[in-house]
């Protein structure tokens, strides 16, 4: 803005402002603000104006305005009519639209980060908040997440930290005051007072800007857990060695076994809590007492507990660690709690299978992984890692090797979920080299992890008003409902067993739920007859 003679813009304004219609009352707040800001240079003996000049004088209205001096309104007029000043001034006009808010720990114009890029400035800056939380939303919008999830990080997260680094006096990105607010926001969201997304959206967009400030990038991974404890160094070895043996000799699957080094790792948690941080100092003693005290916060059964223990127990024992095997010291079974799985009835089905917008991408997948495994009972694990090699269109089958057992599975593969496959596959899969069939839709390509599908059941559920949080209800309840509507049609049990893929007839037990009619019919009367009873 060059210098201008400030009585005749001012003039000017007042002309163009009588011209936009204006009511008479907006008309004479703009004039009484006018007034206040040629009187205000008058006294200064200022005949010219220059927009430094400008921004100074609001600079000093603002400072009186939040001392008490004047109230809102009066500011608002203020800081209006220099705008104004200052749009004529560079193109004649006086259209100046809506005003960004202010930003009244900086004495500044608010910056709304999904609107306003990065000053010139602000980029040359190294480290600048600001600039840092930019590049931060762009790589989101680049890496294709959803609109929605790009507005609550940029909301809920990336404005945060920048309002609460400038008021704490710093426009510099500081890793002390990211974390002191992510750990404030914590202890708020345990004390019931935040919401668990706000607090998440604010955590990753705090992990997203150290990336960005380190390494000029970001990468969409999950981000560790919040203080995720690890056991000691010897704990720590011990454990990571008994994983690979296990998975290397092919003892267990890998998703089993770290599955239960999760439960390993809490007995070691539980030793030292107690001050034993070596294996040396286990005995038997120790050891029951320790299982015995965390079987407590077990309460669908020890036996999920002791398992794993004893089996790593067992494995310090072959490895020479330990002198004694002291998995005898653990019970030889535990009672376990006796859980009624219970199948979708035919309404609830009708009402997940219409939720998915069939019109979308997104909603072709899910529509069509439901589909998929109420129609052949598959595991999440087994859709998760289909393939389209896995698909014979010819027959009409789905031929896999089983993630679970490792054992052969063929099932036939119906024409309604056959085609709610093939219409993803064709018009709502993401282009790429992948050779799975599910692919997340967002971010970076890559295949759907099975434990997303509970998500994604979860989501349905809850949009369609079927969910219960007492009920234990997810992705698996596909492959309940479909051993029992197997078992209502009065297929043979060694036939439902093949086509569930169980290698033991034992392990169809907590999937075949016992349905009602089928209970009628084997029920006997409890009331004899009269013949009956003189017999």
């Amino acid at each position: 803005m060059q210098k201008i003679k400030l009585k005749e813009a001012i003039e000017r304004v007042k002309e163009l402002l009588t011209q936009t219609g204006k009511s008479e009352k907006t008309l004479k707040m703009c004039n009484k603000g006018l007034r206040i800001i040629v009187r205000f240079f008058e006294e200064r003996n200022i005949d010219e104006i220059d927009s430094k000049q400008v921004d100074d004088f609001l600079l000093e209205m603002h400072n009186e305005h939040i001392s008490g001096r004047f109230g809102i309104e009066k500011w608002r007029v203020i800081r209006r009519c220099c705008e104004m000043i200052k749009q004529y001034s560079s193109e004649e006009t006086i259209d100046i639209g809506s005003l960004s808010r202010w930003d009244y720990s900086r004495g500044l114009p608010m910056q709304y980060i999904a609107s306003d890029p990065p000053t010139v400035e602000q980029i040359a800056e190294c480290g600048n908040i600001y600039a840092l939380a930019w590049r931060v939303r762009q790589e989101l919008i680049s890496a294709g997440l959803a609109s929605n999830t790009v507005r609550h990080y940029s909301e809920e997260g990336l404005s945060v930290i920048i309002r609460y680094h400038y008021a704490h006096g710093t426009k510099y990105y500081s890793k002390k005051l990211t974390d002191s607010l992510v750990s404030n926001s914590r202890e708020k969201y345990e004390k019931g007072s935040f919401r668990r997304q706000a607090y998440q959206n604010i955590r990753k967009t705090a992990w997203l800007i150290n990336e960005i400030y380190e390494t000029g990038k970001i990468a969409l991974e999950t981000i560790p857990k919040w203080s995720l404890r690890y056991p000691t160094a010897e704990f720590s070895a011990l454990l990571s060695d008994f994983c690979i043996t296990f998975i290397s000799e092919n003892r267990l699957k890998e998703s089993s076994v770290y599955m239960l080094a999760s439960k390993i790792r809490r007995f070691m948690f539980a030793l030292e809590d107690s001050g034993i941080n070596s294996i040396e100092s286990l005995s038997p003693v120790l050891v029951n007492t320790t299982v015995t005290e965390l079987a407590k916060n077990y309460p669908s059964g020890a036996g999920n507990l002791f398992y794993p223990i004893r089996l790593f127990l067992q494995f310090l024992y072959e490895k020479g660690a330990v002198v004694t095997d002291l998995s005898v010291a653990l019970p030889e079974a535990a009672a376990t709690k006796k859980t009624f799985h219970e199948p979708l009835t035919d309404d609830e089905i009708k009402c997940l299978l219409e939720a998915p917008d069939r019109s979308t991408p997104i909603g072709k997948r899910d529509y069509a992984i439901m589909l998929l495994a109420l129609q052949t009972g598959l595991r999440a694990c087994d859709i998760s890692d289909l393939r389209r090699e896995n698909i014979d269109w010819k027959s009409k089958t789905v031929n896999i090797v089983q993630h679970k057992t490792g054992v052969p599975l063929s099932l036939p593969l119906p024409s309604e979920a056959g085609n709610a496959v093939a219409d993803y596959l064709l018009h709502g899969r993401p282009v790429c080299d992948l050779p799975h069939i599910f692919i997340c839709d967002v971010g970076k390509k890559r295949p759907i992890k099975s434990r997303t599908f509970g998500t994604v059941v979860t989501k349905y559920m809850k949009r369609t008003g079927i969910y219960d949080t007492e009920r234990r209800r997810g992705f698996h309840s596909f492959r309940r409902t479909f051993g029992t509507s197997l078992l209502k049609n009065d297929i043979p049990m060694d036939l439902i067993q093949q086509m569930l893929g169980h290698t033991q007839m034992n392990s169809m037990k907590p999937y075949l739920s016992v349905e009602e009619e089928g209970l009628k019919r084997c029920a006997l009367s409890l009331v004899f007859g009269r013949e009956e009873a003189h017999l």
